[in-house]
């Protein structure tokens, strides 16, 4: 059994690891970062590949793109997104029901009972009530009656309210699952109603199409229930990156979806939905190693979103990416997943622990080109771009995982639509002008209009800022 590398904190971490440097400095031993030569070209998608390549005036072309839109904050002292319990108890406040209404009806039965024995009653051996005490009692008889009758009447009046309340209530906010704390709440029915996949594929530096490493899986009914989906992207990279997006493909969902169906997972159904996903991914993942592929530098990324009508479950690890559009007074992104870069510092602090290191490509002057890098300590492989995929056997060897990071999501009636893609669509399109678009297109009900647009959008955005293209894949499901 391979024991586990021991937790450190990171301040302990980063201590040990700036003595160890100034250290190697003093030994001139420090390994150098991959540098540029003055005569090839590089290509800064996931692994540092490198061609020769000159521009039209003879000059040096170096890849040294704009930042790609990040997505979400950069989590320095945060170590996972964690699956939050977001189970709240909804209508704490006490509201007038049937059962108060049958308690205040008891309390007038009692206030008349209370009435009829102090009215005076004529016994043998009393002196006869005088006329004035006789009409006093008449007339506290009466106020008491009338005090009944507004009091019935203000029941009334509040069990309308109440009820127009309850109503409005409805109308604005999501009300969670019938519960001890909210027995009488029913679920608004939110699900997906529609959705649309493409995906095209990129191009190389010569202007040949390339070999499409993106692919998708886009189920209804999964697990046999109507609003039920299952989404998923899977972006491969290297030489066999595409037969490793494809085995992914086809091998993941297959193993979800038969643990939902086996699972009894009302009982805790967070608890267990995360298991289900951290198991697939992990078998998923030393299936592919067992078969036959070669991953050596060779992997894929994924993000997978699983819909039971108004839940929505997000696993994802790599640089594909899943967010929702919501329109409550303004258009907003909620974001469903967090890129895994290697240089995000918890991310980064894996790597380094299990004998890797993290650097981006840089010039003859040391400057830093492009992005952060996963490399061996002592080699410079494989200089993968991520710091989470299948597959990539020498970069697992340094604290690449396959291990996802999960969010659980409550659907509310202001989210319109969600959009997976992979990072062809990220790069140069930021989450606000994705869902601003889309929206556009929501408002028609066309989704495949929606995914025509964004691809386009993204195919073009690369031509302007790259000299390749990477492959384009988007998923669009609307909500209602």
């Amino acid at each position: 059994m391979k024991q586990k590398a021991p937790q450190i904190s990171p301040n302990k971490l980063y201590a040990s690891l700036l003595k160890k440097k100034n250290e190697s400095d003093q030994q001139q031993k420090i390994v150098k970062s991959p540098v540029i030569q003055g005569n090839v070209y590089i290509n800064s998608l996931r692994y540092g590949i490198v061609c020769k390549f000159r521009n039209n005036q003879g000059q040096l072309k170096v890849d040294a793109k704009k930042s790609r839109p990040t997505s979400g904050k950069d989590l320095k002292d945060i170590s996972t997104v964690l699956l939050k319990k977001t189970h709240a108890r909804q209508n704490s406040k006490i509201i007038e029901t049937k059962e108060n209404s049958q308690n205040l009806t008891q309390s007038a039965l009692q206030l008349l009972q209370k009435i009829k024995a102090e009215r005076p009653d004529n016994k043998i051996g009393q002196i006869q009530t005088s006329k004035e005490i006789l009409q006093y009692h008449q007339q506290l008889i009466q106020k008491q009656y009338q005090k009944l009758l507004d009091l019935s009447k203000q029941t009334e009046h509040n069990q309308l309210q109440q009820q127009q309340q309850q109503q409005q209530q409805k109308q604005k906010l999501f009300k969670g699952p019938r519960s001890i704390s909210n027995p009488d709440i029913s679920t608004l029915q939110l699900c997906i109603t529609k959705a649309h996949a493409k995906s095209i594929p990129g191009m190389l530096y010569t202007g040949q199409t390339k070999i499409n490493q993106d692919s998708y899986k886009l189920i209804q009914k999964f697990g046999t229930k109507e609003n039920d989906w299952y989404l998923q992207v899977s972006d491969g990279h290297g030489t066999n990156g595409h037969q490793v997006a494809q085995f992914v493909q086809e091998i993941l969902p297959a193993y979800i979806e038969q643990e939902v169906m086996e699972a009894p997972y009302y009982y805790d159904r967070d608890k267990t939905i995360n298991n289900i996903f951290k198991q697939s991914f992990l078998k998923t993942n030393e299936d592919l190693l067992s078969s036959g592929i070669d991953v050596t530098y060779s992997g894929a990324t994924t993000v997978v979103v699983i819909a039971f009508e108004n839940i929505l479950y997000c696993a994802n690890i790599g640089d594909s990416r899943a967010i929702i559009g919501r329109y409550d007074t303004k258009l907003q992104v909620v974001e469903l997943s967090k890129d895994h870069k290697p240089d995000c510092f918890l991310e980064q602090a894996r790597i380094i622990q299990r004998g890797g290191r993290v650097q981006a490509y840089s010039d003859e002057d040391g400057n830093p080109i492009g992005p952060a890098r996963v490399w061996k300590a002592d080699e410079d492989v494989p200089g993968l771009a991520m710091s989470r995929s299948f597959g990539d056997y020498v970069a697992s060897q340094v604290g690449v995982i396959c291990e996802p990071e999960i969010i659980k999501h409550q659907l509310l009636p202001s989210d319109k639509f969600l959009v997976v893609a992979s990072d062809g669509i990220w790069e140069f399109l930021s989450n606000e002008w994705v869902i601003e678009t889309v929206n556009e297109y929501y408002k028609k009900g066309d989704a495949i209009g929606a995914c025509n647009k964004l691809t386009q959008a993204a195919k073009e955005a690369w031509q302007r800022e790259d000299e390749v293209i990477d492959d384009i894949t988007v998923i669009l499901a609307f909500f209602k």
